[in-house]
């Protein structure tokens, strides 16, 4: 079973919630909140004294209609909120009779709705990790966490998909913030950084955390600039991906032997045009 956290960890209360994995073909079971216009696993907060699996059955039918036989555990996710710690635990579940949905004056609200859903609809709606306002400016990781459990989600199941999903960034210019500039070091024993690494401002990755880039135009340290996706690094042994950017023309093996300071200790493979 996989477990990952978002944001920094405080001492906010916590609150367990409880989420069912369905699959029917080649669609997955999704809750559309058409308020917000996102989708989110299915499930719900357990109450006290309640006994998770009990909570799950009972969460399913009240929001999907469906009875399940609960299976194994796959995800366990931990996101630091503003007012609370919020710990969601998935499942994969069997379906096993259908009834009537019984919604909650909240989830009327939210106007939320059971389907099912093409796997590479979801990777579409998961892949696209910009930030908007719609939980609360304070609370944007709770969007951030719900994209990545969706996505660590459906890798766990070993659901194949198109790499070209992966590779829709090749091409997009975009604007880097350097936080570990050319002579960077974490610590004095560590070698300085050859190249300029920073992030992209407000598109997150999996780890919940702005989506990290390597620049390769520079000899000198930056603080800030633009410029072209040419690469992406799909790392088989992370949950996060990296980005190459310059500006120039760049061979593969260029590409790998700049970076390949830190991705010397990952399993990785560049992906290009």
């Amino acid at each position: 079973m996989m477990k990952i956290t978002y944001g920094k960890r405080n001492d906010a209360p916590v609150r367990d919630a409880v989420r069912g994995i369905v699959i029917k073909d080649d669609s997955i079971g999704i809750i559309k909140v058409n308020k917000y216009d996102c989708y989110i696993v299915p499930g719900g907060g357990v109450d006290e004294g309640e006994d998770f699996i009990d909570a799950l059955k009972r969460e399913m039918q009240e929001e999907t209609g469906l009875i399940v036989e609960v299976k194994e555990k796959l995800l366990e996710t931990e996101t630091f909120e503003l007012d609370k710690t919020h710990v969601n635990h998935f499942y994969l579940c069997e379906v096993i009779d259908e009834v009537e949905s019984n919604h909650t004056d909240l989830e009327l609200d939210l106007e939320i709705e059971f389907q099912w859903v093409k796997k590479e609809e979801l990777y579409e709606y998961y892949l696209n990790y910009h930030d908007d306002l719609r939980f609360g400016e304070g609370n944007m990781i709770v969007q951030r966490s719900i994209k990545s459990r969706g996505f660590l989600m459906m890798s766990l199941l070993n659901i194949k998909y198109d790499w070209n999903l992966e590779i829709q960034w090749l091409g997009k210019k975009v604007d880097i913030v350097f936080d570990r500039p050319i002579g960077f070091q974490s610590k004095p024993e560590y070698t300085p950084y050859p190249i300029n690494y920073g992030y992209i401002k407000n598109i997150y990755s999996l780890d919940g955390g702005e989506v990290d880039c390597y620049y390769l135009d520079s000899d000198e340290p930056l603080e800030t600039t633009s410029g072209e996706v040419v690469a992406v690094v799909k790392r088989f042994d992370d949950v996060e991906n990296k980005l190459v950017i310059s500006n120039k023309r760049r061979s593969k093996e260029e590409i790998k032997e700049a970076i390949n300071f830190i991705e010397q200790y990952f399993d990785s493979i560049i992906l290009m045009r």
